[in-house]
């Protein structure tokens, strides 16, 4: 369980830098407003050059990080192919970061199909937790869950809630697919009956062990001359006959 639950905290991150991919070089920007609005990671740009050295470039990085995650949490893929099923590029766009993130996790944790597939949901379930934190801290606040609820209702026609967590659960899932994939190809099952059968072997001396030891020094009788001897004894004091 630790170990699902660590590669999913590791996964949550990979998803940072694969949105900024998106965001940066498959215009999800420009994808998920059909054009309406261009050039925003241009514009994001130019951070990098009002501010000096590479202060700039890093909040260019962290900024569109963010708008790409923001992107993928509130636009679930079947929105995509419900309203712009020709848009094979936003699909993409949309997609890929989900996909990319699960096969690396899965890459560095997986050792197996199953393994594969539960850090991808381990994903998931991080950010779906994170973004109904979201939810209840907005619904302290009457008019901003109103208002958040109406804004994803004028995106997505549906309400915040909905559209989040149909969007983290449908890429995980995808994700979840190609992540399966990769863990299969690091599958070792002879590697799993090696140490099984090093086990019952492990488990068979140990038992010899004490079967040995409740016999040790139990007193027997010599067949040769009738003299009482002790079991650790190879030959009779007395008549020097093999212990039976």
């Amino acid at each position: 369980m630790k170990r699902v639950i660590g590669s999913g905290i590791v996964g949550m991150l990979f998803l940072i830098p694969m949105a900024w991919i998106s965001f940066r070089f498959l215009n999800l920007g420009e994808g998920v407003t059909g054009g309406l609005i261009q050039n925003i990671d241009d514009a994001l740009g130019f951070i990098r050059i009002w501010l000096p050295g590479g202060f700039g470039a890093v909040i260019e990085f962290i900024a569109g990080a963010f708008i790409g995650l923001a992107l993928l949490f509130i636009f679930p893929i079947h929105w995509c192919l419900t309203y712009r099923p020709d848009d094979v590029g936003l699909l993409i766009a949309v997609t890929v970061p989900w996909i990319l993130c699960c096969i690396i996790t899965s890459a560095i944790f997986a050792h197996s199909p199953r393994g594969g597939i539960h850090t991808s949901l381990a994903i998931g379930i991080g950010y779906a937790i994170i973004l109904l934190i979201i939810y209840i801290i907005a619904s302290l606040f009457g008019p901003l869950l109103a208002i958040l609820d109406g804004l994803m209702l004028g995106l997505t026609d549906l309400p915040y809630l909905l559209a989040v967590l149909t969007a983290v659960l449908e890429g995980t899932l995808v994700g979840a697919i190609f992540a399966g994939f990769i863990g299969s190809l690091k599958y070792n099952p002879g590697k799993k009956a090696g140490k099984s059968k090093r086990k019952e072997v492990t488990e068979l001396s140990e038992a010899n062990l004490a079967i040995e030891s409740a016999i040790s020094g139990q007193e027997i009788t010599c067949s040769n001359c009738g003299e009482k001897i002790t079991s650790d004894d190879l030959f009779c004091t007395n008549c020097g006959a093999k212990r039976p």
